[in-house]
């Protein structure tokens, strides 16, 4: 309920400027294919998205308005149907400049035997979070290329 309140307040009194929306729509081909009502409510479950995650750049990453628009108008498009809650179990968003290195990575494999090793990476999630992104992945993102 309260969140439900909130949700209709940030939406009453913020917006995203019409400027980088279009900017965003225009850079983005699977945003302009959408049809004017699909467009006006991805618009809306962004600005909720913006408003309620937090970004945290990393490895001198740095975070302008527009980037994180951009993030958030990709992540919104997959849950267009389903709304912000499909995404409630995380609150952080960690985006680095380009892939990033993990070291010492256990994994098991199908036959029992676990491995040690290093894994480069260019996006990973965490059941409770942070989403940990690639920038230059993120750019390379919903060109109509069927990449997200």
């Amino acid at each position: 309920m309260f969140r439900g309140w909130r949700r209709r307040r940030v939406l009453a009194r913020r917006s995203i400027p019409e400027e980088l929306w279009t900017s965003l729509v225009a850079s983005v081909p699977a945003l302009e294919r959408l049809d004017p009502d699909r467009q006006r409510r991805l618009r809306e479950l962004v600005l909720l998205f913006l408003h309620e995650k937090h970004f945290e750049p990393a490895r001198g990453m740095v975070l302008d308005e527009a980037k994180q628009l951009r993030i958030a108008a990709l992540a919104c498009l997959p849950i267009l149907e389903l709304g912000l809650d499909a995404y409630a179990g995380f609150l952080s968003v960690v985006v680095h400049p380009d892939e990033f290195l993990v070291r010492d990575r256990e994994y098991e494999d199908e036959d029992g035997v676990v491995h040690v090793g290093d894994d480069l990476l260019s996006g990973e999630a965490f059941e409770q979070g942070p989403v940990v992104l690639a920038w230059t992945e993120v750019e390379a993102s919903g060109r109509g290329e069927g990449y997200n």
